[in-house]
């Protein structure tokens, strides 16, 4: 090598170094500010520079009623580097039911007459709220399939506004319906509670008493989660997408797993060690289908319950507590 040729691979070298050396610092400016605007509680919202800067990746928690997304979405919020959901709620975790007026709107027939100007502008409120009063470097929020009117799925324009905005989706899926329609069958025998950080106003309910109508309806359920991700298998590979079953995150070393995985997926960060995984919110009832569902046996046993997604959830939770 002469002496000219080496000057300048030294160079090179030296140069990739300090790229290196600038890029890491950057990441860790990121990282500290991100943890400084999480811990700020005094309500103060100052959209800076930085605080834009925290806010380029998007994600939406995409799921239905009663399947643990709340709860999931504030384990997801202790994460140091991803938010879900914007301004405090009365519980003290943030709002993450952003675009919830959609569901009126879709129990009264009127999703149909929603315009795209309408809804990309609530989809863009939503994500500045985030960014507003929990930012970090990936923000986000939760999405009912009911919030999503259908009409923007046939056109794709859903599709095109995830891909143009780099919107990731995670597809969280409580596969025990069952266990779906008992916490709903809970929430109304609690007078309407759906969530708590008080454990003394914990109130387990009874059991759910199960007929074919109520296997019939969780059927159904099932059937339509299977048509969601069959939806948004369908905007791959546009919009990069995360299935999460409820049953999996149950277990606290699993979750920790796959909390991990999430944050790096909405992140773009790699992170190995994840602790905080408890989330704020406490459990109001047992988590297994035989604690909750009466005559579980014979429901389990019954022809249409047999071979369902709901009977090897159950499974999976008995294995998992």
């Amino acid at each position: 090598m002469t002496k000219k040729s080496g000057f300048i691979a030294i160079g090179f070298v030296i140069g990739f170094s300090i790229n290196h050396l600038l890029s890491l610092l950057f990441l860790s400016k990121l990282q500290v500010q991100t943890r400084q605007f999480k811990n700020n509680t005094s309500g103060s919202v100052l959209l800076s520079n930085d605080k834009r800067e925290l806010c380029q990746r998007k994600y939406i928690l995409l799921t239905t009623q009663k399947s643990g997304s709340t709860w999931f979405c504030d384990v997801l919020d202790q994460q140091s580097e991803i938010s879900c959901g914007g301004r405090p709620s009365s519980l003290g975790t943030p709002q993450s039911e952003l675009v919830i007026f959609y569901s009126k709107l879709t129990n009264s027939g009127k999703i149909g007459d929603v315009t795209w100007q309408q809804y990309q502008n609530d989809l863009d409120k939503a994500f500045a709220e985030v960014c507003e009063y929990n930012p970090a470097m990936s923000i986000g929020f939760k999405v009912m399939y009911d919030q999503i009117p259908p009409q923007f799925i046939e056109d794709k324009r859903l599709q095109t506004y995830f891909k143009d905005n780099g919107v990731n989706l995670i597809h969280l899926v409580r596969e025990a319906k069952i266990l779906k329609i008992a916490s709903g069958y809970g929430v109304m025998e609690r007078g309407g509670v759906h969530h708590t950080t008080n454990s003394s106003a914990i109130q387990e309910t009874s059991s759910l008493q199960w007929n074919e109508q109520i296997i019939t309806n969780m059927l159904k359920l099932e059937k339509k989660s299977i048509e969601w991700q069959n939806t948004i298998h369908m905007m791959t590979p546009f919009v990069p997408n995360y299935y999460v079953s409820y049953e999996n995150i149950l277990g606290e070393q699993k979750r920790k797993q796959l909390v991990a995985q999430i944050v790096s997926f909405v992140s773009g960060n790699f992170h190995p060690n994840v602790q905080a995984v408890e989330g704020n919110l406490l459990k109001q009832s047992n988590s297994s289908c035989s604690a909750r569902i009466a005559n579980y046996s014979e429901f389990r046993a019954h022809k249409k319950v047999i071979d369902s997604r709901s009977a090897a959830a159950c499974d999976l939770i008995d294995m998992i507590i």
